[in-house]
């Protein structure tokens, strides 16, 4: 089923781009909309089980490295999101107001969406004697898939969720859809409403970046004279939208896109790793290097010269330094946690 999903928008990705964009901009409303509603619903669910929740701010790195990897993955859409809008001030000043109040939504949602499952979804997992009486052990386990190891019967929890590699809407679907809770069925079908939805608008945003980037690199290097060289117009009117040069786009999408799905499917967990420390080192280093040097150089005095639509007050500029120390400080921080993960 995976592969069937993958390869299906992938697909939709490299061959109807450019026809694609609207639907895109539908699923984002709909997913916003189904994420405020489960945030709420499940809070409100929350609210009413209120199971305990131990602190422990050691494990916070995992956390803060994962966000690096959302806040780099905004910088990378936003230049096919920017190629959209029209130059003028007014569209440049909205496109930064939509940017900065939707960052700010998500992490209110964010924050809401953790509470609500740590007041559900149990820390660690309840370990039961296989001697206790079956009545009390049908009572206590709560999900049908908990496994035994042991003597043991690990319920359903955040900790057995990690080691098995599941994203934590899985337990907590599992736990309202069984148990004692079993009233509260529907938030859970709401819950996964949302992360198949959610799942497919990342897929066509990242995608769509991504293939974006590759077009790029290929126009990079194409030479103007080869186009007309190859232009196959001349064999149909077909070929007014299938160029060679886009063959080359779409041939480079397929195997890079072939190249993560691969290395994806031949270990879920290490890509989890994978995407924990070395895409979020290689991300926080495009950003707090890269980004830093391209904004300090189109704030010299040799772009003075261009007249831009919407140019930001002079005391802005003071602040970009905030991108490059926060981004910086992740890829040490970073480092440190590989080398202590290795030694373990």
């Amino acid at each position: 089923m995976i592969p069937v999903f993958c390869w299906t928008w992938a697909f939709v990705i490299i061959f109807l781009h450019a026809f694609i964009q609207p639907i895109i901009s539908v699923f984002t409303l709909l997913k916003a909309l189904l994420f405020t509603g489960t945030v709420v619903v499940t809070l409100l669910v929350g609210l009413k089980i209120r199971n305990p929740v131990h602190d422990d701010y050691s494990a916070m790195g995992d956390s803060f490295l994962m966000s690096t990897i959302a806040l780099g993955g905004l910088m990378n859409v936003m230049p096919l999101m920017f190629s959209k809008i029209k130059q003028t001030r007014e569209e440049i000043i909205g496109f930064n107001t939509a940017l900065f109040l939707g960052l700010t939504t998500c992490v209110i949602l964010n924050i809401l969406w953790c509470w609500s499952i740590l007041a559900i979804v149990p820390q660690e997992s309840t370990c039961l004697s296989s001697s206790i009486n079956d009545t009390i052990q049908m009572a206590v386990n709560l999900l049908n898939e908990s496994q035994t190891q042991g003597h043991c019967v690990l319920s359903s929890s955040l900790a057995k969720a990690q080691s098995d590699g599941e994203i934590s809407t899985v337990p907590l679907s599992k736990i309202l859809d069984n148990g004692d809770y079993h009233y509260f069925k529907y938030v859970s079908f709401i819950v996964q409403l949302f992360i198949v939805t959610s799942i497919s608008v990342s897929f066509l945003t990242m995608g769509s970046a991504l293939h974006h980037t590759i077009k790029g690199v290929v126009d990079a290097y194409w030479n103007p004279t080869l186009e007309a060289e190859t232009n196959l117009r001349k064999y149909g009117n077909a070929f007014e939208y299938i160029t060679v040069r886009r063959i080359i786009q779409w041939i480079f999408s397929i195997i890079i896109f072939a190249l993560v799905f691969g290395i994806a499917m031949s270990n879920p967990k290490g890509f989890i790793t994978i995407l924990e420390e070395a895409a979020s080192l290689f991300q926080n280093i495009e950003i707090g290097l890269f980004l830093a040097i391209m904004t300090y150089k189109v704030t010299s005095h040799e772009y003075s010269k261009y007249t831009l639509p919407f140019q930001l007050p002079r005391w802005f500029v003071h602040l970009q330094w905030i991108i490059p120390i926060y981004f910086m400080f992740a890829v040490v921080y970073d480092i440190y946690h590989i080398l202590q993960r290795s030694m373990k």
